[in-house]
């Protein structure tokens, strides 16, 4: 049976507590890397997702492209947000479970901006994961161990299928599967990825070296979706279309 961790970036949405109840109706565990700006606006609701056994991971607290930033800006990013979900654990009367941060656009701050790491993913697969700016990338994965930020422990991960040897060695969270449904709409995606037949149609794709791996029963995936308003029709196709396929959402370790 195929395993997979459901984590869901940019909550909470004004469609965040709809979603929420969609996911423990159908006893589906989620990881929502929440931003803190948002978690503001929606602070209740979150109490309530926290007590219905989801967890919250940091997901920056204004989702900047953290190549952007300095250093200090970073670290207010990071902290800001560590607090607002520290505070939402104790409101809510539950233990915090682990501490887990996402990067925004998975920009980890390696490089001299956000429109340079933007355009690195043109570059030769040999050069994907080289930084210009190393110095910085290291001290925030330094920051996040000083705040004891981890990753879950991802059970059942093949890395034979992805380029990236270093997934489960950071301090922050990554994917092995996009869903890639913020693309709906936008004239500018690539694959067709504008349609939701597209987008829908990745679920049942072949191509495990190429970041599309659910057909793959000997590898366990991080799946990636997102808490949009303007998908939220959609998510409930694609959460669907999981269980359909018969993919078992494991609780994150």
């Amino acid at each position: 049976m195929k395993k997979a961790y459901l984590t869901i970036d940019d909550a909470p949405s004004a469609d965040f507590s709809e979603k929420v109840g969609y996911l423990k109706d159908r006893n589906i565990p989620a990881l929502f890397f929440c931003i803190g700006e948002n978690i503001e606006k929606r602070y209740s609701e979150m109490i309530t997702a926290v007590q219905a056994g989801f967890h919250i991971g940091n997901h920056s607290y204004s989702h900047r492209h953290f190549s952007d930033l300095n250093m200090a800006e970073a670290a207010k990013e990071i902290s800001d947000t560590d607090q607002l979900i520290e505070a939402l654990y104790s409101d809510a009367g539950r233990v915090r479970p682990g501490n887990y941060f996402r990067f925004p656009y998975f920009d980890t701050g390696g490089h001299a901006s956000g429109i340079e790491y933007e355009d690195h993913w043109n570059l030769p697969p040999d050069q994907v994961n080289s930084y210009t700016n190393e110095e910085r990338r290291a001290w925030i994965q330094k920051f996040l161990a000083q705040l004891h930020y981890e990753q879950p422990n991802f059970q059942g991960i093949n890395l034979k299928y992805f380029a990236d040897k270093s997934l489960l060695e950071e301090r922050d969270v990554r994917c092995t599967y996009d869903q890639a449904e913020y693309y709906l709409g936008d004239p500018r995606a690539p694959w067709g990825l504008s349609e939701e037949k597209a987008i829908l149609s990745r679920i049942d794709e072949d191509y495990p070296f190429e970041g599309r791996s659910l057909c793959c029963d000997d590898t366990s995936d991080i799946i990636l979706v997102h808490d949009h308003e303007n998908t939220t029709d959609l998510f409930y196709k694609i959460i669907d279309k999981y269980l359909e396929k018969g993919i078992s959402f494991q609780v994150i370790p």
